[in-house]
């Protein structure tokens, strides 16, 4: 598994904590946990095609089975950055994948 994350430019910073991708090739490392960070994602899932996903401030912690091979690449921003983005209330979004 490959995992790296990239910081956003000077202004973007006050919206965007980073970018990130991830790649899974061959024997998988298990499932995936992650921790609730406060922030919302938007992932790009291109391992099957292009499909685009928002993934909204989560409450408890997930774990995310990983399917090989896995490509993708994701905005995180921060605690309420996503808000002039996306133009709804960020709240809607919380604990929610569409």
């Amino acid at each position: 598994m490959r995992y790296v994350e990239a910081l956003p430019c000077a202004a973007l910073a006050p919206y965007v904590r980073c970018y990130w991708a991830m790649e899974t090739s061959g024997p998988l490392p298990g499932p995936h946990r992650v921790l609730p960070d406060g922030c919302l994602d938007i992932l790009v899932d291109l391992s099957d095609g292009v499909r685009p996903r928002v993934v909204g401030a989560m409450r408890t912690a997930a774990v995310v089975p990983l399917t090989a091979p896995t490509s993708i690449v994701a905005v995180r921003f921060r605690p309420g950055g996503a808000q002039p983005f996306l133009r709804l209330p960020l709240q809607e979004l919380t604990d929610a994948q569409v």
